[in-house]
């Protein structure tokens, strides 16, 4: 059992360390670790020695422990998009949807002690929605593409897609983060790396070196063109969003003083539907769902590996229906197998995986099916059987639909409407994001599925 819970004394103890560490090293910019052949060497590890990285401790507000780059043209532009009346309630919004998450995150920064603004990446990834797909294929909170998992605790089968797994993303975003930072030497670099890729910003760097620079930091790398496009918005804007979230109140949108959502994580060990858990337990269904989005079907997997997010208040009652032997807490369905079904065919149409009917039906075998047989199959979507499963939800946006603008519309709130990041929605229809929009203008909008 893991619990997210976080007692005075556990908070004291974290604050003690980072007091004492931060005297003796800060997170500020260092050479880069390299091989002999002078490009930047690859991180596999987060290599901080036997004392552990260093802490970014602020016990003076309004200090940041990143560097904020204060009159750097597109970072005041930026914070001054985010800071207008509609930027304010946009940033309100999502940090509203990354509630449940919040403190889980900053917990593991201090753990970890990291720079505390990287809190805040996940506006910029995905607008803190665990659903969230991009055009490329990353998801969840963090954005990792599939090929970009390895070594950094997730998997993806039947059963789950862990990059959405808000406790297990963000834990391997962190490491990932630190790495890059162990590889660079340089935070503005490595927030880049996890946009654009440590190889490309290796590159970067050994192509600023070749013309004479000794020790290239980001700002440098993009002011010689070295960068994306992308890549060179993607830190501005970070930075610019930290900024005024690091500090809310003094000038950006409202603090929220309601205490961090707090989780435990359990092994059920067997197939749980989430819906029926909620039903014995009292749970509110919406909240289960979000805090275990990484469920292909709402039902956990058979394996004693995975870890159920509960609300921490609920933890005692929720272990005593799951040790409930005479709890039933998933459906069947009965299917008597016609003339051409397969077990294939039968896991699509009921949208249900292999592995699970299998388990469900000891002794079958794949290849000997039989006409009339009864085949149990685990229920694992809610409502009619479909003939064939739905397509993962956020995979085909397409910007093919036409919106009038009404009055009172803004870019800021049609994103929010539509999902989309305000910048994105802008670019679309050749505007910027301080672009005014009138009433009775077309925007081109996202196809709703």
């Amino acid at each position: 059992m893991i619990s997210t819970r976080r007692g005075a004394a556990a908070a004291i103890l974290l604050i003690g360390l980072c007091a004492v560490r931060g005297s003796a090293q800060d997170w500020g910019n260092r050479p880069l670790r390299t091989d002999p052949s002078g490009e930047a060497a690859a991180s596999t590890a987060l290599d901080w020695g036997g004392t552990g990285p260093p802490c970014a401790g602020r016990s003076v507000s309004p200090a940041y422990g990143l560097v904020m780059p204060w009159g750097q043209e597109d970072f005041e532009a930026f914070r001054a998009a985010y800071l207008s009346d509609d930027g304010r309630i946009w940033l309100e919004a999502i940090m509203s949807r990354a509630r449940p998450y919040l403190g889980y995150i900053e917990e593991r920064l201090r753990l970890y002690g990291l720079p505390e603004e990287l809190a805040f990446l996940p506006v910029v990834e995905s607008e803190f929605s665990p659903k969230a797909v991009s055009k490329s294929g990353a998801a969840g909170l963090w954005q990792f593409m599939r090929n970009s998992i390895s070594g950094y605790g997730m998997r993806i089968d039947d059963w789950v897609d862990e990059r959405r797994d808000f406790m297990k993303s963000s834990d391997g975003a962190l490491r990932k983060l630190a790495d890059n930072y162990s590889t660079f030497g340089d935070w503005n670099i490595a927030i880049a790396a996890y946009n654009a890729g440590a190889g490309a910003l290796g590159r970067a760097v050994a192509a600023a070196r070749r013309e004479g620079v000794d020790s290239p930091d980001y700002w440098e790398l993009r002011r010689r063109g070295m960068l994306s496009r992308e890549t060179a918005a993607y830190v501005p804007k970070f930075l610019a969003i930290a900024s005024i979230l690091t500090h809310p109140g003094r000038s950006g949108p409202a603090p929220n003083w309601e205490p961090p959502k707090s989780w435990e994580a359990l092994q059920p060990g067997k197939p749980i539907d989430l819906s029926l858990l909620a039903s014995a337990a009292g749970l509110d269904l919406a909240l289960l769902r979000q805090a275990n989005p990484e469920l292909r079907y709402g039902v956990t997997p058979p394996t004693p590996g995975y870890l159920l997010k509960i609300p921490a208040e609920s933890a005692t009652l929720v272990k005593t229906v799951l040790e409930d032997p005479n709890r039933k807490l998933i459906r069947y369905y009965l299917h008597t197998v016609r003339s051409g079904d397969t077990l294939s065919a039968i896991s699509r149409r009921f949208g249900t995986p292999i592995p699970a009917i299998l388990q469900s039906n000891p002794g079958l075998r794949p290849d000997l099916i039989r006409l009339g047989m009864s085949i149990v199959v685990p229920a694992f979507k809610d409502g009619p059987v479909p003939e064939d499963p739905a397509p993962p939800q956020g995979e085909n946006l397409d910007y093919a639909a036409s919106y009038t603008v009404a009055k009172g519309d803004s870019l800021w709130a049609l994103s929010l409407r539509y999902n989309v990041q305000p910048e994105a929605l802008a670019e679309k229809n050749g505007l910027t994001i301080t672009s005014v929009i009138r009433e009775g203008m077309t925007l081109h909008v996202p196809i709703l599925n």
